[in-house]
């Protein structure tokens, strides 16, 4: 028996952090502040959105790739600039990653005339939000400007807040691309 004892210790420190890490996962032990913005638990699924022209969006605009959605209820004030030129920032911050991401405006109003909004942000798309539940699935009752993440699926995974630090935006960005394959 002494001369198995190196491999038992062997296979005991290699099998070590695999029952360490399976008895954490059985006890549901979470890291704690892992994203930055809400996630949302289930996530949400897209629900119909038309075009500034009133045209219904087909889905295939949102399948394939991230995007990043600032939504508020009515025109494109200056808090709802704001938050499009820092997603544009957050965009080019990406920089390998850009073409896998894409941005959108998104409204529960048609905007009166988006060309001088997209003459600064050529690559912006828009949308609008007009049943009711895409309404609440962005929250468009409530005041001010969010930011949200949909994954390449189409669905709607991450929510910040109108005030929320556009550094940690860009954190959770990285973080979801260089750890998913899709999109």
């Amino acid at each position: 028996m002494s001369r198995y004892r190196p491999l038992l210790l062997v296979l005991t420190l290699l099998a070590l952090p695999f029952a360490v890490g399976g008895g954490l996962y059985a006890w549901g032990w979470r890291p704690a502040g892992s994203a930055h913005g809400e996630l949302l638990d289930p996530p949400r699924a897209l629900p119909p959105l038309a075009d500034a022209s009133g045209q219904p969006l087909p889905r295939a605009e949102f399948d394939g790739h991230w995007n990043l959605v600032v939504a508020g209820s009515g025109p494109c004030d200056a808090a709802c600039r704001q938050w499009v030129v820092t997603t544009r920032q957050i965009h080019v911050a990406l920089y390998k990653q850009m073409p896998r991401v894409h941005r959108t405006w998104l409204s529960d109003q048609r905007p009166p005339d988006a060309a001088p909004l997209l003459a600064l942000q050529p690559d912006l798309h828009t949308a609008v939000a007009t049943t009711d539940a895409a309404r609440r699935a962005f929250d468009l009752g409530q005041a001010g400007h969010r930011v949200y993440v949909l994954d390449p699926a189409g669905r709607i995974i991450l929510r910040y807040a109108p005030d929320a630090d556009p550094r940690g935006i860009l954190k959770d960005m990285e973080r979801l691309l260089r750890y998913a394959w899709a999109g």
